[in-house]
């Protein structure tokens, strides 16, 4: 990334240094490593820094700084007479290319430190200074955006720096749940071309209606289904959290069908933490103890493994979905039903958050609809059926004729703002955070998202009242 700015000796040392961090583990930071990795001579990385652990110990302070001046150094490459969404548009982009082309160093950059504490994001999203660079730029963006719409930003003005903050907080959350799905999740088996236009459409939708909002100077506040979405899905799912892994010592002497259940749940862990590449297999026999021979004794191979995880958890969080929307009255708003499942997914994450990592790394099966209207298909995983064909039914019930286009995108936007605050917040910057805070934000994410359904509704013509205030 640093050929894009012309960077100093010390940030190419440490950029690869990252890289090498990430994707090879930090006890492979050395002064040759990284000389390798940044085409420079081992006496001129030492010149700099003497030793690896001299590199680790800048990292965390490199990267709170470095994201924020790559995206600046982006933004100052826009043509002149942009507008607060361009840059937005702009800014999006960069976060997402940043890490798109590395799994292993996104996994180190998002979970390996924590950039904000908990008094710094409280700031952020009251539409507060923090004094990190980021989100500051961030929340300046989205008020000047709001300015050159006509609206006052002020507390006593047509829209409050509280509501900047949970709007940026929101897109913050969506454009990161795009890179979490791309860069780790099933959209990284889409073409690159196909996940930046996934991303621009979803950033569009957005972006449209963040101006629609700020011309109308009208913000749109929670569903009354948000103040009890968490005491709903807790009552479902209970409290039990996710146990440690323990390896059973007789595992290549128990039943073929219990020593798969063992095999199957030490690959969750695996993809969870490691991801899923070509090393899986192995991986998972090293968790285990064992050989590959014996694995494919139980699984047959790679391919079937993987396979049997996918099946069992997303089929376990499809039941969680319709665990919770059954607690619903029948006469439930179809919106509500959908909040709940994204509520639902969310408590997934905090209760589970080595599953919800699995489940998003070990993602196969396709998420677009190829019907002609927005329905689901046999080739989805039951849990983002469910979460589409409800938007379909949301988007019908509206009076509008679903098409695979607009109910894929628009379920992708509400998708991501739910899965960017679900990581954040289980694995992520906020994965330290006290739960009530956690549920705060993730109710100003969804919230948000929902607004940028409402608009995609109403830049087709719909006008119902009812759901202007979704």
């Amino acid at each position: 990334m640093y050929q894009l700015d012309g960077a100093s000796r010390r940030v190419i040392i440490l950029e690869a240094a990252v890289y090498v961090a990430g994707c090879e583990g930090e006890q492979a930071v050395t002064v040759e490593s990284v000389a390798d990795q940044a085409g420079l001579s081992p006496q001129a990385v030492a010149e700099e820094f003497a030793t690896g652990a001299d590199m680790l110990a800048e990292i965390p302070a490199f990267l709170d700084r470095r994201m924020s001046e790559y995206m600046v150094e982006a933004a100052r490459h826009l043509p002149e007479g942009n507008s607060g969404g361009d840059v937005l548009m702009q800014l999006a982009e960069a976060y997402f290319a940043y890490a798109q082309d590395e799994p292993a160093i996104y996994h180190y950059l998002f979970e390996q430190y924590d950039a904000l504490d908990e008094e710094h994001v409280c700031q952020f999203a009251k539409g507060e200074k923090s004094g990190t660079p980021g989100p500051d730029m961030a929340l300046d963006v989205v008020k000047r955006f709001a300015e050159e719409q006509g609206a006052v930003v002020a507390h006593d003005g047509d829209i409050s720096p509280l509501e900047i903050g949970r709007i940026t907080l929101a897109c913050w959350s969506v454009i990161h749940g795009m890179g979490h799905l791309s860069v780790v999740g099933i959209l990284r088996l889409q073409h690159a071309v196909i996940r930046a236009a996934n991303l621009k459409q979803v950033d569009r939708l957005v972006v449209d209606a963040l101006q629609y909002w700020f011309k109308n100077k009208q913000i749109p506040h929670r569903r009354p289904i948000m103040n009890d979405a968490r005491a709903i899905v807790e009552g479902v799912m209970g409290s039990e959290r996710e146990q440690p892994f323990v390896v059973p010592d007789n595992l290549e002497q128990m039943d073929p069908e219990e020593a798969k259940k063992v095999i199957i749940e030490a690959s969750l862990r695996v993809a969870g933490r490691r991801s899923v590449d070509r090393h899986f297999f192995d991986r998972v026999a090293d968790r285990l103890g064992t050989s590959k021979d014996f694995l494919a004794t139980i699984v047959d191979n790679d391919f079937a493994l993987r396979e049997a995880a996918e099946d069992l958890t997303t089929t376990e969080m499809a039941r969680v979905f319709e665990d919770c929307l059954a607690a619903l009255p029948e006469d439930a708003p179809t919106v509500d039903q959908l909040q709940i499942v994204a509520a639902a997914y969310f408590n997934y994450a905090m209760m589970y958050p080595e599953r919800f990592s699995s489940i998003i790394a070990l993602a196969s099966g396709s998420i677009v609809p190829h019907n002609g209207d927005g329905s689901s298909h046999e080739g989805m995983t039951k849990n983002f059926a469910i979460m589409m064909d409800l938007f379909r039914k949301f988007v019908i019930e509206m009076g509008i004729t679903p098409t695979d286009q607009l109910v894929y995108i628009s379920t992708l936007a509400v998708w991501a703002g739910a899965n960017g605050i679900a990581h954040l917040c289980s694995i992520g910057d906020f994965k330290s955070f006290n739960e009530d805070l956690k549920w705060a934000l993730f109710v100003q994410v969804v919230t948000v998202s929902f607004f940028a359904i409402a608009h995609s509704l109403q830049i087709l013509g719909h006008e119902n009242e009812e759901y202007k205030q979704v």
